[in-house]
């Protein structure tokens, strides 16, 4: 059968009759990462039948990128021919209906707030984002939506909506899905990225009793309308050399919390006026807070006099989702002729930007394995074991993240030197998987080996010597914290030592400063930059900078 790949974007047609009985890969969840997984499969030539799920877009929204995220995305635009997902990671370059739902970040920024206190300036960082870069605020009903078109674009089948699973199992011969109107879809492959709920995982051991994740959240998340730009509650000037706080994603963190706030209308031409709102408490230290997820987000912004008055017009204009234990994982997440991507197969806190970028890290290596599967008409269960365990390495790697930025959070210093040490990783991974990909682009082949170290866990390509260890060393300090074997203070002191005394980090990043806690990276600081690439940094740091790499280095080193 011939594909038409010019449907229009909001076609949603059942697939045609001659087309119904198999398929080579069903997808389960009409999510972002169900929408990336088929448009890559459908290009690639895999028949590919979208069911989505009754509970798409029902999780909280406001995820966000961060210049690794739009890394990924190129990655897999570059390897399977899709320049659609290119623009993910460029906002300006995205449709017009998603720049006027989302929106744009233009710095990161942490607000530490103590009990009944104003907030201090003294008790701030703000990371700004260059103006060439084009970082965004994801709305997700409509970012999900997008690549549903896309996939279709590419010759994927979507059922219509309202249509969706009510069951689905594999048997020796493939995979079927029933759905709502009574029609049983064969397909040789299944991969479910439905997310919690998922009839497979049901059907193989459900979730496990006790998450397999060290961080403990109780999630409370909507949208809201009426949120008072912090610039406006406490004027940018008590904050020098910061920018407008609401021009970015701004996080509010506290003793056993934060909430993220993610603005939609922050741009010329965004006409969503909500803000994403997630608040992640941990649920020991906030466990009195009443059932009520309104109730419950009142009574915690009340206690912090500049957080109450950001709030105080503020109208939730989307259900609450409310989550007294958010963390879950799947006890398997593959099997014969099936896979559980993403949040099917786990659930953490959406902090950070990882959530997103998660997402397309497996569903670049699960693309990778499942094409040429689709091609030999093998689907044999170790390669899928293969990108299985890489997931649980990518969840695993985040959870350390989140759950030492939730010990961090009970101090500022100490939360002061956890920030420097994500940020280095963040610039680092972005550069480093730009070399990788370069590489592999220009290598006899197209060779993509380099960018499939999935065996190294978290960071699966090769960065610059001594980045591990300062991560791992790092991260052990603040758990001896947690584990009340060493006080805040002594920790951020021996992190930003490290930080000063590392060879590998470039000195004019500062990360080594507990005082520098704004950053802009200004053209002759991005000279000094290269200065310091030609005379003293590391070979495989200078690596990093060739001719093809250096605008990006150069740019993200602010961020």
């Amino acid at each position: 059968m011939k594909i038409n790949r010019t449907a229009p974007d909001g076609d949603r047609a059942a697939p045609p009759a001659d087309f119904r009985e198999r398929y080579d890969v069903a997808v389960l969840g009409g999510t972002m990462a169900g929408g990336l997984l088929a448009a890559v499969l459908a290009r690639q030539g895999v028949r590919v039948l979208v069911v989505p799920g009754a509970e798409d877009r029902s999780e909280p929204s406001g995820e966000t990128t961060v210049p690794y995220t739009a890394e990924v995305f190129l990655l897999l635009a570059k390897r399977f021919d899709i320049p659609e997902i290119a623009a993910f990671g460029l906002f300006p370059d995205l449709p017009a209906d998603v720049r006027r739902d989302s929106g744009v970040k233009k710095s990161l920024g942490f607000l530490y707030h103590r009990v009944g206190r104003p907030q201090s300036p003294e008790e701030s960082i703000q990371f700004n984002v260059p103006g060439e870069h084009a970082e965004w605020h994801l709305e997700r009903r409509t970012v999900d939506a997008y690549t549903l078109r896309i996939a279709h674009r590419y010759g994927a089948a979507i059922l219509p909506h309202g249509v969706h699973a009510t069951d689905a199992w594999t048997e020796e011969d493939g995979a079927r899905v029933e759905t709502t109107d009574g029609h049983v879809w064969k397909a040789r492959y299944l991969v479910d990225a439905s997310g919690p709920g998922s009839f497979l995982v049901a059907r193989n051991g459900g979730d496990d009793p006790e998450p397999r994740l060290r961080l403990r959240s109780r999630v409370i998340a909507t949208h809201m309308t009426g949120v008072t730009p912090f610039e406006d509650v406490r004027p940018v000037a008590e904050y020098p050399k910061a920018t407008a706080w609401s021009e970015g994603t701004v996080h509010h963190l506290f003793d056993g919390g934060w909430i993220q706030l993610v603005r939609f209308d922050n741009h010329p031409g965004g006409a969503n006026p909500a803000t994403g709102v997630t608040l992640s408490l941990d649920p020991d230290r906030w466990g009195h807070l009443p059932d009520d997820p309104e109730k419950a987000f009142r009574t915690v912004v009340e206690q912090f006099p500049d957080m109450d008055k950001q709030f105080a017009s503020a109208t939730a204009v989307r259900p609450w989702t409310s989550a007294p234990l958010w963390q879950r994982t799947a006890a398997k997440t593959y099997g014969d002729r099936w896979f559980a991507l993403e949040r099917t197969a786990s659930r953490n806190d959406l902090f950070l930007s990882r959530d997103v970028t998660m997402a397309t890290e497996v569903v670049h290596a699960l693309a990778g394995v499942l094409v040429p599967a689709v091609r030999r008409d093998d689907f044999s269960v170790a390669p899928f074991a293969k990108v299985a365990a890489f997931q649980d390495e990518l969840a695993a790697f985040n959870d350390r993240w989140l759950a030492c930025a939730r010990t961090a959070a009970q101090d500022f210093q100490l939360y002061n030197a956890f920030s420097r040490v994500w940020l280095l990783w963040q610039i680092l991974a972005d550069l480093s998987l730009k070399r990788a990909r370069l590489d592999c682009e220009s290598s006899a082949g197209r060779d993509w080996s380099a960018v499939e170290r999935f065996e190294l866990g978290g960071i699966w390509f090769h960065v610059p010597e001594g980045l591990r260890g300062v991560i791992d060393r790092s991260l052990k300090t603040i758990e001896r914290v947690g584990s009340g074997d060493l006080r805040p203070s002594p920790a951020a002191e021996s992190i930003f030592a490290e930080l000063r005394r590392e060879k590998f980090i470039p000195p004019l990043y500062a990360f080594g400063d507990p005082d520098a806690r704004v950053y802009h990276f200004t053209i002759p600081k991005r000279l000094k930059m290269l200065w310091w690439v030609k005379t003293a940094a590391p070979a495989d740091f200078r690596r990093l900078l060739t001719r093809d790499n250096v605008t990006s280095v150069t740019s993200a080193s602010s961020r």
